[in-house]
């Protein structure tokens, strides 16, 4: 999901009212975490990108180091929201499924999919079903269940009926109060929470990236 126009003006304002900030952060543009991680060529590139240029989540950095070498081959995951992330998990899982609402988005993302990779464009005007209902169309269940995108509690209190035995379910910017119902659903069900805060590719502000899981957990947690 790309910047939105009040996130580049806030962290522009930041940078403007904190001058010493802006120095110190220029000086790691050729070594330190923000080089290592990628976050300038992700500020430049307006894309959330590895220092190499590699795709990755718009998860905290502290979220992607912690899942990526947790991923195999044997998973399969869907998504609410694609991106980059597609990209990226779709290089270390066996399948994922990825539904978009945005079409102009959806055809970018479609354009560069690999074969383990299924994008669902999802129109409001011409489905049948609701978009949080979109994880039933694929008739089986996932090990991973991503939540980065629209209507996120109506898409948890769905989609957790369609997670496999040991599966786990990730949700973006968890700080968010809106988020707090679908939250409390997912702990009266039963799972544990694992909060990753930091900060994202090309975004200066402090998040959380959560996942929750049950005991024999996929991930191993």
């Amino acid at each position: 999901m790309a910047l939105t126009l009040n996130q580049k003006i806030r962290s522009l304002t930041y940078f403007l009212t904190h001058p010493q900030a802006f120095k110190m952060i220029l000086s790691f543009k050729e070594s330190g975490y923000l080089y290592e991680v990628g976050w300038f060529r992700s500020l430049e590139e307006k894309k959330p990108v590895d220092k190499d240029g590699n795709p990755i989540p718009w998860f905290t950095y502290p979220a992607i180091e912690f899942i990526k070498d947790r991923l195999n081959k044997d998973m399969i995951a869907f998504e609410y929201g694609c991106g980059n992330s597609t990209l990226f998990f779709a290089e270390r899982i066996n399948k994922i499924i990825s539904v978009e609402t945005n079409y102009d988005w959806y055809n970018n993302i479609k354009s560069n999919l690999k074969s383990n990779c299924n994008l669902i464009f999802y129109d409001s005007n011409l489905a049948t079903y609701k978009y949080h209902e979109s994880i039933k169309q694929s008739a089986s269940k996932f090990d991973l269940i991503i939540v980065d995108a629209i209507e996120r509690n109506e898409v948890i209190k769905f989609a957790v009926e369609y997670l496999n035995k040991g599966g786990v379910i990730i949700l973006d910017n968890s700080d968010v109060e809106e988020y707090k119902t679908g939250i409390e659903y997912l702990m009266a069900k039963g799972f544990k929470k694992l909060d990753f805060w930091g900060i994202q590719a090309a975004y200066i502000n402090v998040t959380c990236t959560s996942i929750f899981y049950k005991p024999d957990n996929c991930l191993g947690i």
